[in-house]
């Protein structure tokens, strides 16, 4: 099954999943723009703001009220990136209308909340609620603090961040808390009427999509047409010099973040070497780097490779002791040189390929991830199935993946130094 793209009108589109697979269908609407420092924090807060109230549903309390009376409806604020673009925006879990007892249209109740939700937000003098936008502005400076909290999470955006400090991708998704606690109303209700006119617009629908559903979507978001602009993520194919960052935090177990160029990108029509390759290295249980660095060397507390096929860069994240910083890292690279010289048993590609498959087969099994996998393909000019795709990871061969592993390069070395012992952290 592949996915259905329609042009609604220039630069919006719709994209449609048909499948009975789900009793609860799933739909979302994404402005995307390119990730730029200027816009980034207003764009992070626009969805939060323009779900605390709306012309009908002034309330957070009417609106909850609302989305309850349609069979538990639900609607979240989403916003992240993918490469160098940013989307912010709204996805809603809607009840489908045969399994509504009283014959209740949940999906055209949904569409009209979600309708004045984007076009008619609750507005004073010009701008948006400063009372809400207040809350809205500590909630996010809050969850942007709160990134440190999870410490392996926060040493993969360090890499990141330090890696392409001067590229797009290194700006955070979520913006600046300092950028943030600068907007008021007037200045961010006219950057989202800018938005809602330029930015191109997503719209994804999982489940059973009749021409009759087809129609109330494009009723309900009708958005005006805009000028078409490339969406583009800037490649590095290879790292120039290797970068060394070494920050004191307050913990105990250190963590090390290696940033590498991988030399491959999602639109160059062979990146299914490259997920074979990642698969053997470092992002399954039977991987080099789990069996060896982890397993067999007892090195590391935890270890695995985490791409971006947009961008082109991987960081592979470990938890270690601080003294077996260096061993860990020179393990590392030896399981890569490994990989490089085709060093691949028949057991690492059929367990590498096997593990793929099964997660191609289960990427059906939720809206959100058939969502993830097409957006990626789209922003890639492509638009392959995950069968499809199955169909090229048979192919691969322990050559291909030898290719791949000499082609990627170590850009930055990313190192959280403790400074606490363990019995001052459980104190």
């Amino acid at each position: 099954m592949s996915l259905k793209r329609i042009e609604l009108t220039k630069g919006v589109y719709l994209n449609l999943y048909n499948t009975d697979k789900f009793k609860t269908n799933y739909l979302s609407v994404s402005f995307a723009q390119e990730l730029l420092r200027d816009t980034v924090s207003y764009n992070a807060l626009l969805p939060l703001i323009l779900t605390r109230g709306t012309v009908s549903y002034p309330t957070m309390e009417k609106m909850s009220i609302a989305l309850d009376e349609l069979y538990a409806t639900t609607i979240n604020t989403r916003c992240f990136k993918k490469g160098e673009i940013q989307f912010v925006g709204f996805n809603m879990g809607i009840l489908n209308n045969a399994y509504a007892p009283d014959g209740c249209d949940i999906l055209g109740g949904a569409l009209d909340i979600l309708n004045e939700v984007i076009f008619k937000p609750c507005t004073e003098n010009g701008g948006f609620l400063e009372k809400y936008l207040e809350t809205e502005k500590k909630n996010l400076c809050d969850r942007i603090a709160s990134q440190i909290n999870n410490k392996n999470s926060y040493a993969v955006s360090r890499a990141n961040e330090e890696m392409c400090k001067n590229e797009a991708y290194g700006i955070p998704s979520l913006g600046y808390a300092e950028d943030v606690m600068k907007a008021d109303g007037k200045t961010l209700y006219e950057h989202y009427r800018s938005l809602l006119k330029t930015a191109r617009v997503e719209i994804f629908f999982v489940g059973v999509c009749d021409e009759q559903t087809v129609e109330k979507i494009k009723n309900a978001l009708c958005f005006e047409p805009r000028e078409e602009k490339e969406l583009v993520t800037k490649v590095i194919r290879k790292a120039k010099s290797v970068k060394e960052v070494t920050e004191p935090q307050a913990v105990t177990q250190a963590k090390l973040s290696l940033g590498f160029r991988s030399g491959k990108v999602l639109c160059d029509g062979d990146y299914y070497k490259f997920v074979m390759f990642n698969d053997i290295f470092g992002s399954s249980p039977t991987s080099k780097l789990f069996m060896n660095v982890r397993e067999r060397l007892s090195l590391c507390y935890y270890c695995r490779s985490i791409p971006e096929p947009q961008k082109g860069v991987m960081i592979v994240a470990a938890g270690i002791e601080a003294k077996n910083k260096m061993t860990a890292q020179n393990e590392i690279l030896k399981q890569l040189q490994d990989i490089a010289d085709a060093k691949i048993t028949d057991d690492e590609m059929f367990s590498a390929r096997s593990s793929i498959l099964n997660s191609y087969r289960e990427l059906d099994d939720s809206p959100e991830s058939i969502e993830s996998w097409y957006l990626g393909r789209m922003l890639a000019g492509m638009n392959d199935s995950p069968a499809m795709a199955a169909e090229q990871i048979k192919t691969v061969t322990k050559e291909d993946v030898a290719e791949v592993a000499r082609g990627i390069t170590l850009d930055t070395v990313y190192f959280m130094e403790p400074t606490l012992k363990e019995e001052a952290e459980n104190e």
